[in-house]
């Protein structure tokens, strides 16, 4: 006898050395056209790239005479996340890469919800290649806003431009994720990205699992000028102090 399988597969990426887990709650479900659904429930922890299910969810002669309609069949399932043990998921030479001057900035943010309407949220400063940086994520007219702030303070000796390519990326805990690329070109402290990167509520419903979101920021920075660290004329003055 045939018999009709039905898994539930997690794709989410597995990196040396990082250890990840999902435990969740699920109900696979077969429906048919008229109505008449079969469904099975179960509980299962994933720690890789896998898939959990039933082998002998129906047998296929059934599942042919109570729920193929027009050669179609409609599959279902409805997932609860009970806990996630995780860590962002980076190759260290992605973080800030000297050669290529690439850099990632990745983040969880944590009580979306209590961001309302005409409010706003940065992330905590990080330093690449010497210039500080932060994400921002607004709320604007229903829109939900992401952008890459860039932090580097106005210079009295000399103007500076960083020139750049932005990969801005929206990624849920279940591993789904969108992402808007662009190029900037940074002439003083502001913020690059989109006002209108996807609509609120449609992220709450995609992206946001426990009142949580992950936002990335990947960049690959084509040209600097002007942006010598200014230590090293601190430094001078220091050192020829030190004969006066």
């Amino acid at each position: 006898m045939d018999f009709f399988s039905y898994y539930l597969r997690c794709e989410k990426e597995e990196c040396e050395n990082k250890k990840w887990s999902i435990e969740t709650e699920f109900t696979l479900k077969l429906v048919s056209h008229n109505g008449k659904s079969l469904m099975k429930s179960g509980k299962y922890t994933f720690e890789k790239a896998d898939g959990f299910g039933w082998f002998i969810f129906i047998s296929w002669n059934d599942l042919e005479s109570d729920y193929v309609v027009n050669d179609s069949i409609v599959v279902e399932a409805h997932v609860k996340i009970i806990k996630i043990n995780d860590s962002p998921c980076i190759d260290s030479q992605c973080i800030e890469n000297e050669s290529q001057k690439i850099f990632l900035l990745n983040h969880t943010v944590e009580n979306v919800s209590s961001i309302r309407e005409g409010g706003y949220y940065f992330t905590k400063t990080e330093k690449r290649f010497n210039i500080p940086w932060r994400l921002k994520i607004e709320r604007r007219n229903g829109f939900f806003g992401l952008y890459i702030w860039c932090d580097k303070e106005q210079s009295n000796r000399r103007d500076w431009t960083i020139d750049m390519e932005q990969d801005l990326r929206l990624v849920s805990l279940n591993g789904q994720s969108l992402s808007l690329k662009g190029t900037c070109t940074f002439k003083e402290a502001r913020g690059s990205g989109w006002e209108q990167f996807l609509r609120w509520d449609d992220m709450e419903k995609k992206y946001m699992v426990n009142d949580s979101i992950i936002i990335e920021a990947r960049v690959k920075i084509i040209k600097m000028t002007g942006c010598e660290e200014d230590s090293t004329f601190s430094l001078l003055l220091f050192s020829l102090s030190q004969y006066f």
